[in-house]
């Protein structure tokens, strides 16, 4: 039975589904509960195959699984029935979008709250622990502390992530991007004023940087919406970074003239 519940996850996979796989990893011999037993759920709490035959762990597993889809992170937890407590991991395969941030201040809190609201899974790097901290991010899928462009390198990146760069007083900014410029990443962007713009360029164009990586590089970061405080900023980086995962320019949908049309958006109402 397990074999066939590895296999189905491993499918899942392979055809670029989000799935959860959990394993039973200890269960002070509850009956229907034994280390090993397995239980595999989509993003929408369908038990798609279980080994693990008690209800109640079936139940909790279940609303754990969908959480740690949402949230694209794996781990280790305790559940409990009325047979007594196990130990499960939770492992999931996640397609979902990714947001690399280099930086932990005021704008960066605000960008990751957004970031989840939309659906990100949100890694966070800095080196400065009295602001990188769970009490700060606590659903972001990771936290990590310590050499910045160091703890990049230890990143997956591919084509449905985004990265941007907000370090403290722009310190480690231009490293960073120096890090990530030839990336597969669909979007790169970083804080900036006028002056810092000027040096990007000049160094990425000084280090021969084809053109083609260049033009991915957004500076100053987020859409021209007008506000200067660090939630509008943050609104407007994540405007940004959705308008060029959907190909689109950031403009203005009102309609000028009556349409018959009847869009998507119209079934969220």
């Amino acid at each position: 039975m397990e074999a066939d519940l590895l296999r189905l996850f491993a499918d899942k996979q392979e055809a670029n589904e989000e799935a959860a796989l959990i394993t039973v990893i200890s269960s002070n011999a509850m009956k229907g509960c034994r280390p090993g037993e397995m239980m595999v759920v989509d993003p929408f709490g369908v038990v798609l195959g279980s080994s693990i035959m008690d209800s109640q762990v079936q139940e909790k597993a279940k609303d754990e699984a969908i959480r740690c889809i949402s949230r694209g992170v794996s781990r280790k937890i305790f559940l409990s029935s009325v047979e007594g407590t196990i130990e499960v991991f939770i492992k999931v395969f996640s397609t979902g979008d990714r947001l690399i941030i280099a930086g932990s201040g005021p704008v960066v809190l605000n960008i990751y709250q957004i970031a989840k609201m939309i659906g990100y899974r949100v890694t966070i790097i800095d080196n400065r622990a009295e602001t990188l901290t769970r009490e700060r991010f606590p659903e972001a899928s990771e936290l990590l502390l310590g050499d910045i462009v160091e703890q990049l390198k230890s990143c997956e990146i591919d084509a449905n992530t985004s990265i941007v760069i907000a370090t403290h007083h722009h310190e480690y900014d231009e490293p960073v991007l120096m890090a990530v410029i030839k990336s597969p990443a669909r979007y790169i962007g970083a804080l900036a004023n006028n002056q810092l713009v000027s040096a990007y360029y000049s160094k990425l164009n000084s280090l021969g940087i084809p053109e083609e990586f260049i033009n991915r590089f957004h500076t100053p970061i987020g859409l021209d919406l007008g506000g200067q405080k660090t939630a509008e900023i943050a609104l407007a980086v994540m405007a940004e970074i959705q308008a060029v995962k959907y190909g689109c320019s950031g403009g203005f949908l009102t309609v000028k003239q009556p349409t018959k049309v009847v869009e998507k958006r119209e079934e969220l109402f």
